[in-house]
């Protein structure tokens, strides 16, 4: 605008004006206050809005959502083409990792389906619920070949190497049987529930941990109980994790008493009590810190490199714990948000996973206790996880009513 342009000024004019018309300064500041109070709720919830519409941040590359209700199992095929999830709507469903398409509905179960496992070599799928029926399904033509009904079931596993189902019964009976036949073995009953369990690395023997803390391995060819660690010298407390270490005898096990303990299967002998969460007291480190009331043992794991012996284990509190094996001592303590649910190592690495209860997954190195990164997407608790056994695939499933498929890329 020019100067030419510029508007002549108004002349001043003398405005006479009624008390009552007056517009007092402290009124005029109460005034703009409230004004800007009210524009700084209205973008505030503005950004609420805004905030709440934006998504969730989701690494996975799918999504399954054809459960209704919580999804407590998981697992994939022996080349990491189809996963299995069984969930709270008495439901189980084999899919393909790439697509979703449901390849087979294992229609039947009574109860939510608590365990979903492929054998050794793929060519079987088990599937179980709450009401102990098992349910096993010829893969090559989606067909159910075997059934039986147990009564109440609290732990079932496929063998490494054969294909043999074990399951653990609230009796404290352990069964085993061949499939296709049906041909039952029974273990002697402990009279309590069976909780974990984990064949040993010979495939001869296995390890049960009970609901009172007790630990017995079994031959399997003759049934003959081998060794027992009792509650009075172990675990006081239900067993609630259990591992064997690539040697072949070692054990670890975490139980609710808080406490992490080294055995050995050969001698049944206790060889190190490495935590007591109870008494805040760690092998080889100081006190830990407090506030571990109501806090357990939720997950242990042995690393399957035999040239880095070491182990990990988590708590519900959110704690894990990176264990020096031959040193028998701690080597480093990790603090997550949330509670731990599952602990896994990607094949051989020193790498691990770890799924909480905030719906994060997360990737840790033992070496130095870093974490490495994270993978999102679930909205609730990670209730099951699983990698496949090249290593490039993770498979989760969670609270939320979805299972999800990560690509984690080479173990190398």
């Amino acid at each position: 605008m020019t100067l030419m342009d510029t508007p002549p000024s108004s002349p001043s004019v003398d405005v006479e004006m009624d008390e009552d018309e007056l517009v007092y300064v402290g009124d005029a500041d109460e005034v703009i206050e409230a004004l800007e109070r009210d524009e700084r709720t209205e973008d505030s919830e503005e950004e609420a809005e805004s905030y709440e519409e934006q998504p969730i941040k989701d690494d996975a590359a799918y999504v399954f959502r054809n459960h209704e209700g919580s999804i407590f199992c998981g697992a994939l095929n022996k080349d990491g083409t189809l996963a299995a999830t069984g969930g709270e709507d008495d439901k189980a469903y084999v899919w393909e990792v790439s697509s979703g398409r449901v390849v087979l509905n294992c229609t039947g179960h009574s109860d939510s389906v608590t365990f979903t496992e492929f054998n050794h070599d793929g060519f079987y799928l088990a599937t179980a619920d709450m009401n102990g029926i098992i349910q096993v399904w010829k893969m090559s033509n989606r067909i159910l070949i075997w059934d039986y009904n147990m009564g109440d079931m609290t732990w079932m596993r496929w063998h490494p190497m054969a294909n043999i189902l074990f399951a653990g019964a609230s009796s404290g009976v352990l069964y085993m049987w061949k499939i296709p036949s049906g041909e039952c073995k029974i273990f002697q009953s402990h009279g309590q529930r069976v909780e974990q369990g984990v064949i040993m690395r010979d495939g001869k023997r296995i390890t049960v941990g009970y609901e009172d803390g007790t630990l017995r391995v079994f031959d399997l060819k003759s049934g003959a109980v081998l060794s027992t660690i009792s509650c009075e010298f172990g675990h006081s407390s239900t067993i609630t994790a259990l591992d064997c270490n690539s040697d072949n005898n070692l054990l670890i096990s975490g139980g609710m008493d808080g406490k992490t303990i080294l055995t050995t299967s050969q001698s049944g002998k206790v060889t190190r009590v490495l935590q007591d969460l109870k008494t805040n007291v760690s092998a080889g480190g100081d006190e830990d810190a407090e506030g571990n009331e109501g806090n357990w043992v939720e997950a242990v794991s042995f690393c399957k490199d035999p040239e880095y012996p070491v182990a990990v284990s988590g708590t519900v509190n959110g704690q894990i714990f990176i264990w020096d094996i031959a040193k028998q001592m701690i080597r480093h303590e990790i603090q997550q948000s949330s509670g731990i649910s599952k602990l896994v190592w990607h094949l051989n690495t020193t790498r691990f996973y770890s799924s909480g209860l905030d719906g994060v997954v997360r990737s840790f190195d033992a070496r130095s206790g870093e974490e490495l990164r994270s993978y999102m997407g679930h909205h609730a608790d990670i209730l099951d996880l699983v990698i496949s056994r090249d290593g490039k695939t993770m498979l989760t499933t969670s609270d939320d009513s979805t299972a999800r498929i990560f690509n984690i890329g080479d173990p190398n």
